[in-house]
């Protein structure tokens, strides 16, 4: 908290601003009209010089919420030369594709030595690096949007739009000078972040342990010293005359400085005796200021943005919203700590009080809590899991598959639906037979929806017997199922919308449904682990209930470019650990397409294990691919509409089309000669081999097939390895002739 007695920091000093230098990263920046100035500006409520953007079309206040203060770069650079500004910045928004990261306090502004955190991450060398005006940080710049974060504790602060980034020019040497994408960075601050910020809710926990067991302690005394409550207390209670909740909030107001410092401690003690923190301090990007006051709480930042309540909050909903507290009780609870306050002395009645998620109601069910003696039995006796389609689908169980857009996910899950409706292996795995399987999709009309379904049954020549009856499709847009929400009085679950589902899959007999994708079956926060948690134990609970497999089709976040792994879904670690089990999809990557020989690398894209080390080769792995089928829907039966299915593809084996005359063709070629297993080599034996099979090494695809031949050939004896001398008399590999090929 800034001390108003204290003086004034001297103003930082710059050289005067002369234009930033030619390179590529800003050039790029330069070509878009998003740029402001910039001075340090006194900020008398937080106690520090702060960099408020100017418009610098007319001097005027500017805004990053507001493009018409923005100007081009030749606008800002003149205006801020001309009017002896520090400097320009770049505004941020999601158009642009572009996120910024701002990097504090990780530098030493005399010798330019970096924190080690910070070191590691301009090692990583991935895409455009400048220090800032200060000298002690750093700016980077990415290609791509990314998850944004902002934790002041571990120095990081990542945004794609919603800011405005001071730049400099001072391109921090061994970085790259264009914009770039750039997943290790990202995923190394990102991760930072996180620890620093759990680590943070961790020490809370502690903490508040620690003021809770010293409330219980003053309430022992207490009791120890009084009879109980106040006869006028007694009254209220009994006659319902003024209930807990009034209760503690009224003490909030009238005791803040017991509670406020301790959630905000940046918060600045104003003259009447309120309390102000900063939009700043609170991590958001509005004007306005939070007041707590005697007479009542606002919050200015959103009182003019459409909030239902003005702006207005209880103590309550402040601790509820910038506290780790899930319900209003324990909010309650909390400033009950804080004021020394026992809940019981003021009206918390555990028998009536609160909905069932409140903490009474946890304590009663608590109680009957009892541990279960294990009871041995034949291990024999135990049933199988009952396993619908593949090793994915199971009765009783949530399974998850994590995939980026386009990918072909929800090609994916409709023809799997299909499969096991038909009863057939149409896409290699044989289901456990024709079964019943209600097919949600939260985003398509059910136009597209029929489009896909019948593209998927003409490509794989099912019959109308092999689906109808035991397919069911909705679409969002008619049948909307959320099943949780995330209100300020906590996490809520619409019980009648999970009654409904469960009645729907007992009445149709449905035996596995897909939520496609399951972002649209609930409206919580996603980066939210504890809420997503919640949301994927209740599908878990609704496939134990009603003995059918759940499958959720779930969006992975933007990896700029590198490959998604399980990690990447969206509260990946509460949803995987609900599931059992979890798969990725990622789209052939350049280095497989140049082995498999493919062309149309992105029609194909491979299915592995949602735990990334148990991933096999890409020749070990399951693949598909998506065909175009023509519906024949167009004008007088021409082809009319073309949907993508999802078709089984095999990675090539390279002994097809092989023979054993090929064999001994490529024997004989290579004991004509001396050859050598250096690929690099002028003599390599892989030469020889392909002049045999008529292969040309120009092609990518033909020399990764000699490759594996070679490989697999060597393996089985057919060639081997010897050491010898080449000319030089230095101590070479060479490939001769092992075991002649018999018919």
């Amino acid at each position: 908290m800034a001390d108003s007695a204290a003086p004034r920091p001297p103003k930082p000093q710059l050289p005067p601003f002369t234009g930033l230098p030619d390179l590529p990263a800003l050039r790029e920046l330069q070509g878009r009209s998003k740029w402001v100035a910039w001075e340090y500006t006194w900020n008398e409520k937080r106690g520090v010089w702060d960099k408020p953007p100017l418009n610098a079309k007319n001097g005027g206040a500017g805004s990053t919420a507001d493009a018409a203060t923005w100007a081009p770069y030749h606008t800002a650079a003149a205006f801020a030369s001309r009017c002896g500004q520090a400097g320009v910045g770049y505004v941020l928004s999601p158009d642009d594709e572009q996120s910024g990261i701002d990097l504090d306090k990780c530098r030493n502004p005399e010798s330019g030595e970096l924190q080690a955190w910070a070191q590691v991450a301009v090692d990583f060398g991935e895409t455009y690096t400048e220090v800032s005006p200060s000298g002690r940080g750093l700016r980077f710049f990415v290609r791509g949007l990314v998850e944004s974060r902002k934790v002041d504790a571990a120095q990081v602060e990542i945004y794609t739009g919603g800011r405005y980034l001071t730049v400099t020019g001072r391109h921090v040497p061994g970085t790259p000078t264009e914009i770039r994408a750039a997943p290790r960075l990202i995923a190394y601050l990102q991760e930072r972040a996180d620890h620093v910020k759990a680590a943070q809710a961790q020490a809370f926990e502690r903490a508040r342990d620690l003021e809770r067991n010293k409330a219980e302690k003053r309430g022992a005394a207490n009791d120890d010293r009084s009879p109980g409550p106040t006869e006028k207390r007694r009254r209220e209670q009994s006659s319902g005359e003024r209930s807990f909740w009034d209760t503690v909030k009224d003490r909030a107001l009238a005791d803040l400085r017991a509670w406020v410092p301790n959630l905000f401690p940046t918060a600045q003690r104003t003259s009447d005796g309120g309390y102000r923190v900063s939009s700043h301090d609170l991590g958001r990007d509005l004007e306005e200021d939070l007041s707590l006051h005697p007479d009542g709480i606002k919050d200015f930042g959103v009182h003019d943005m459409g909030d239902p309540n003005d702006g207005g909050r209880t103590a309550i909903d402040i601790v509820q919203e910038y506290l780790t507290v899930r319900t209003p009780a324990e909010a309650a609870f909390w400033l009950c700590e804080q004021l020394g306050l026992r809940p019981e002395d003021i009206g918390w009645r555990r028998d009536r009080q609160g909905p069932s998620d409140e903490p009474g109601f946890k304590e009663t069910a608590a109680a009957s809590l009892r541990a279960v003696p294990f009871t041995w039995c034949d291990a024999s006796a135990i049933p199988e899991r009952q396993w619908v389609y593949g090793r994915h689908y199971v009765r009783k169980f949530v399974s998850v598959t994590v995939a980026p857009g386009g990918v072909g996910k929800s090609s994916l899950a409709i023809a799997e639906a299909l499969a096991m409706t038909s009863g057939q292996s149409i896409l290699g795995d044989m289901p456990s037979g024709a079964v019943r399987v209600w097919y949600w999709n939260g985003e398509d009309p059910m136009e597209e929806l029929q489009r896909r379904v019948m593209a998927t049954a003409l490509r794989h020549s099912l019959a109308r017997e092999d689906v109808e009856g035991r397919l069911f499709v909705n679409s969002g847009r008619d049948t909307e199922m959320v099943l949780v929400e995330q209100t300020r009085a906590g996490i809520v679950i619409a019980v009648p919308v999970v009654e409904a589902i469960k009645a729907t899959i007992r009445e149709n007999r449905i035996d596995v449904v897909i939520i496609d994708p399951f972002v649209s079956s609930h409206r919580v926060t996603e980066n939210d682990n504890g809420a997503i948690d919640r949301v994927a134990k209740l599908w878990a609970r609704i496939a134990d209930e009603t003995g059918c497999a759940v499958e959720l089709v779930h969006h992975a976040r933007k990896t700029n470019g590198a490959e998604v792994t399980m990690e990447d879904g969206r509260g990946a670690v509460a949803l995987l650990a609900a599931a059992r089990s979890g798969r990725i999809l990622n789209v052939m990557n350049p280095e497989e397409a140049k082995q498999a020989g493919v062309e149309q690398r992105r029609l194909h894209f491979r299915v592995d294990n949602g735990k990334a080390n148990l991933a096999p080769p890409p020749e070990g792995t399951t693949w598909f691919k998506l065909a175009s089928v023509s519906l024949g829907n167009g004008f007088l039966g021409m082809d009319g509409d073309s949907v993508g299915v999802v078709t089984r593809w095999k990675w090539p084996d390279p002994l097809d089309e092989v023979s054993v005359s090929d064999l001994r063709a490529a024997q004989q070629a290579v004991s004509a000669g001396r050859w050598r297993e250096n690929v690099q080599s002028g003599t390599w034996v892989g030469k020889a081999i392909a002049s045999a099979l008529k292969l040309s090494l120009d092609n990518p695809a033909h020399k990764e097939k000699v490759k594996r031949l070679l490989k697999i050939w060597i393996s089985t004896g057919m060639f081997q390895v010897v050491t010898g001398f080449d000319d030089q008399r230095h101590e070479r590999a060479f490939v001769e002739v092992g075991e002649w090929a018999a018919d």
